[in-house]
């Protein structure tokens, strides 16, 4: 079926293709973000802190798309001789948890980032009020050990990431493996239901002519709310179909 495929992994050429330059770009660009955030002789702000574990989020993405590309290059035409060995063998497994751990991580830092956004415009004038680095980094710590948690699951026996070709815990045979996808999915939309409140908080706040915003907090608000919201264009179908 299309899930698991007889002759190729990635069955449209026009698929493979994007495929390949989606992989290309998400390695390449968020490396360069990682590296120019890390080596900058700028103080590393919150922000540039939250950008950094988002590029890494969006690059264990990558890497994913990578490991796909890869395997439908080596079983072109011929797939049905390596479904086995792929889907439950280490490599799909591998595949993954990546593309897991990418997207939990990734959906936690944008809800962190438009929650940081909104508590520091809203507390523009109570400098005492705002978040300070290692709150941030403690706030981090907690998604990372969530979202490792999150895509381990399903290495454990809770789903599986090899009942599909491309490696997602679609497996829903369980009550415990429905919970996870269930739960999973929820969680994805309330990110995106708390997103969508902290700017149009945001936008509130900004226009209210009573309250006190710095120029620089909103100039970094509207640039993450093009990146947020382009993250979770890309998700919605997803959680939508899922």
């Amino acid at each position: 079926d299309a899930f698991n495929p007889c002759e190729d992994l990635l069955g449209f050429s026009f698929l493979r293709c994007l495929t390949w330059i989606i992989t290309v770009f998400a390695v390449t660009g968020n490396l360069a973000v990682l590296v120019i955030l890390l080596i900058s002789k700028h103080k590393l702000t919150i922000s540039r802190f939250l950008m950094c574990n988002l590029a890494v989020a969006d690059l264990c993405m990558g890497l994913y798309l990578m490991l796909i590309a890869f395997m439908d290059y080596h079983s072109r035409h011929k797939y049905y001789n390596h479904a086995t060995d792929w889907q439950t063998g280490p490599g799909c497994g591998i595949a993954g948890f990546l593309t897991v751990f990418s997207s939990e991580l990734s959906v936690y830092t944008l809800t962190v980032i438009s929650l940081e956004r909104w508590h520091t415009i809203t507390n523009a004038m109570h400098v005492n009020k705002r978040l300070r680095r290692h709150h941030v980094m403690a706030i981090m710590g907690a998604g990372w050990g969530f979202s490792l948690l999150v895509a381990l699951l399903p290495l454990v026996g809770v789903s599986s990431y090899s009942k599909v070709s491309i490696c997602l815990p679609m497996d829903i045979d369980t009550l415990g493996s429905q919970v996870y996808v269930v739960a999973v999915l929820i969680l994805n939309v309330v990110a995106f239901v708390v997103v969508c409140y902290c700017y149009i908080c945001i936008y509130l706040s900004v226009h209210n002519p009573e309250h006190s915003t710095r120029h620089g907090d909103t100039k970094i608000a509207k640039r993450m709310a093009v990146l947020i919201f382009t993250d979770f264009v890309c998700m919605a179908p997803i959680s939508f179909f899922a």
